[in-house]
């Protein structure tokens, strides 16, 4: 009786080498330095401290208004084209104001996956900056649907659509997960990147967004993905949830998608679950092969609160 050779596993899909190595940044020195200056000067205006005092000096407090309106609009450019950042929110508006070191990683690995003519999708797409990046490899014929649920963030993003270079990110303002429905988004005061759907910030401001599914947003505007940038704060494994009929289409090519131990744990989330549901969907991991072989290890070696940005691809 002859016995079945064991059945070896698929090989993980493999990524370009550079987009394993990205700049730290996109400036010269001689640039950042002054933005640097220009960035502390500020944050000292707009602290709590510079508001008591100028409240009793009229003249300061105008000039610390007109300075912080010419902040919270503040004009970059990035991929050729107009983008618009608030220096007074953390995350990816000073990061690129900075030159990029903080989100150049990620960036990279979505340039590096996404191809001319995809339809993509970026959750969580903040002021758009991912998206304008996604957008450009996409081309003229590809399709960016840009989804976020923060106010501020979505007014921002949609001037960065208007004037992305081949004008083919396409804002949607709503939160995403596992169901249709009004839904609690807490809003982070300081920081552009962190407004969560997940409980554990009650402490926070609360206001109440829409939410759908990704699988129903693809079927609304009767379109494949191909592509897909999830970064969600804790929220990613029920965002998974609303797109099984995406993940199991072979069109759906893979995905970049933060994993964070912690904030899952806090939305009552198992991560390995998250690993397995990619792994179930016949993705499989391309920068850290370790996730695939052993999941528990693998959370286990994220330090802390801290989160790591992995590319699943369909073999």
């Amino acid at each position: 009786m002859e016995v079945a050779p064991a059945r070896r596993p698929p090989t993980a899909p493999t990524l370009p080498p550079g987009a394993l190595v990205a700049p730290r940044h996109t400036l010269p020195w001689w640039v950042r330095v002054p933005r640097r200056w220009w960035l502390s000067v500020v944050k000292r205006v707009a602290s709590p401290t510079c508001d008591r005092f100028a409240a009793r000096v009229p003249a300061l407090r105008l000039a610390a208004e007109r300075l912080c309106t010419r902040a919270h609009r503040t004009d970059l450019e990035v991929c050729g084209a107009p983008f618009r950042v608030d220096l007074l929110r953390r995350c990816a508006s000073r990061s690129e104001f900075l030159g990029g070191r903080w989100h150049a990683p990620v960036l990279a690995l979505v340039r590096a996956c996404v191809t001319p003519g995809m339809t993509t999708v970026d959750v969580g797409a903040g002021i758009g900056l991912a998206a304008v990046h996604m957008a450009e490899v996409a081309g003229p014929d590809g399709t960016v649907l840009a989804i976020e649920p923060e106010a501020r963030n979505q007014e921002i993003l949609a001037f960065n659509a208007r004037h992305c270079r081949w004008r083919n990110v396409v804002p949607i303002h709503t939160a995403v997960g596992e169901r249709v429905g009004p839904t609690s988004l807490w809003v982070s005061p300081r920081d552009g990147g962190d407004h969560r759907t997940i409980a554990g910030v009650e402490d926070r401001a609360r206001v109440t967004v829409a939410m759908t599914t990704i699988d129903e947003i693809a079927d609304r505007r009767r379109v494949q993905l191909h592509f897909a940038r999830i970064a969600a704060q804790g929220a990613e494994l029920s965002i998974l949830r609303g797109m099984r009929t995406t993940l199991s289409h072979p069109a759906f090519r893979g995905a970049v998608i933060q994993v964070w131990p912690h904030a899952l744990r806090a939305a009552g989330e198992d991560p390995e679950e998250l690993l397995d549901r990619l792994r179930t969907a016949g993705l499989l991991c391309a920068n850290a092969p370790e996730a695939d072989a052993d999941p528990a290890a693998f959370l286990a070696s994220i330090p802390g609160r801290a989160a790591k940005d992995l590319v699943y691809l369909r073999v």
